[in-house]
């Protein structure tokens, strides 16, 4: 049989190693679970007061102030195109002739008619002359004269309505020459020389487009009104073009009279000297109203206002370097600053690193980078 063995009992030394092995790994377990996490690093910035030009940016597109589509007053066939498709255009200028062969014998008749007529009423005014000397001398009744006079009246009658027949005649003579009404540039020509011209259609002969003063048309939203209003009131609203080379500053004309309640802003037209061209019916570009100087505005830096539910905010960094949440209303962008309203000037904001900040959070400060291009945050 196999000789039993006698278990071997740990010694002293082996249980006090042991021990402090099972404590040594305890500790280390515990040691990161016990460790306090830093609070977030941010960088701060102090709101300012300033005075600043209350410059309102809008996109706009350019429109012609007037605008005439010439169309024929007259149905007759094209004789003649007196202008080039494109060319500039005088007010009163000869455009368009159309064969006018009917209007001018329509012209002579009626011109006959009131002729016959002048002569009828001649000759009932002596008959009446006459009956009214016989009657003096008893020669006819008094009824004659009667008679007379109210074929003199009948006459004069007729003798007027010829005279508006051939005033209509010569009127409807005068639209066979269709002239420019208005200053400005003419667009592509619809006919030609022997096309039929007809009154009550849909397509114009052509279109002459106004180029100088020319407008701009705009929207700013319903915020701009109390700076708009007060801008009129003290004087003109000068406005100027943002990348438009040579465009002299043109004036605000007007104002819509009622705001857009879909997109809560108002409609705004401007008026620019246009003499070398440069804005052209269409044309899109960025509109800036210069309406006063705004004394005394709060801005700081546009990254500092973050967007939440209930709206814009900022974070207010106090003494405690504790951050609290204080909603403002931006009012514009302007010259890379936000003006807003709600706070004071001084006032200690984050600038950078509020992305996970709560309201009542502690917070370390960046100390002030040693160069604008530094983007490293050194803890206080």
């Amino acid at each position: 049989m196999p000789t039993p063995r006698t278990p071997v009992l740990p010694t002293p030394t082996v249980i006090a190693t042991l021990a402090l092995a099972t404590f040594t790994l305890s500790s280390c377990s515990k040691e990161p679970a016990q460790a306090v996490k830093k609070p977030p690093l941010v960088s701060v910035t102090q709101t300012r007061s300033v005075d600043i030009p209350i410059d309102l940016a809008a996109q706009g597109h350019v429109v012609a102030l007037d605008y005439v589509d010439v169309r024929p007053q007259l149905t007759g066939t094209i004789t003649s195109v007196r202008f080039n498709e494109g060319q500039d255009v005088k007010a009163g200028q000869l455009l368009f002739t159309l064969d006018d062969n009917d209007a001018r014998a329509q012209l002579a008749k009626t011109e006959a008619q009131a002729a016959m007529a002048a002569a009828q009423l001649a000759d009932a005014r002596r008959d009446y002359q006459r009956a009214q000397m016989l009657v003096a001398s008893k020669f006819v009744a008094v009824s004659a004269v009667q008679t007379a006079s109210s074929k003199v009246d009948a006459l004069v009658a007729q003798v007027r309505a010829a005279q508006a027949d051939a005033s209509g005649a010569r009127t409807t003579l005068a639209h066979a020459r269709i002239v420019s009404p208005i200053t400005g540039k003419a667009g592509a020509v619809t006919v030609h020389p022997g096309s039929l011209a007809q009154t009550g259609t849909g397509t114009a002969l052509v279109t002459i487009a106004q180029f100088s003063p020319i407008g701009v048309e705009f929207t700013l939203p319903e915020q701009a009104m109390t700076d708009l209003l007060a801008a009129r009131a003290a004087a003109p609203v000068r406005v100027s073009l943002e990348g438009v080379n040579g465009a002299p500053d043109g004036e605000l004309v007007f104002m819509n009279n009622s705001i857009n309640q879909d997109s809560a802003s108002i409609s705004l037209k401007a008026s620019f000297a246009n003499p070398r061209e440069t804005l052209w019916p269409g044309e899109f570009v960025r509109v800036v109203v210069h309406a006063g100087v705004n004394h005394g505005a709060v801005v700081l830096p546009p990254q500092a206002v973050q967007e939440g539910p209930a709206g814009r905010f900022v974070y207010l960094v106090g003494a405690d370097d504790k951050v609290s949440a204080r909603p403002v209303e931006l009012l514009r962008i302007q010259d890379g600053m936000a003006v807003i309203n709600g706070l004071g000037s001084g006032v200690r904001v984050v600038l950078e690193g509020g992305t996970n900040l709560r309201a009542g959070m502690q917070v370390r400060l960046a100390a002030p980078a040693a160069s604008a291009d530094s983007s490293a945050m050194v803890s206080r």
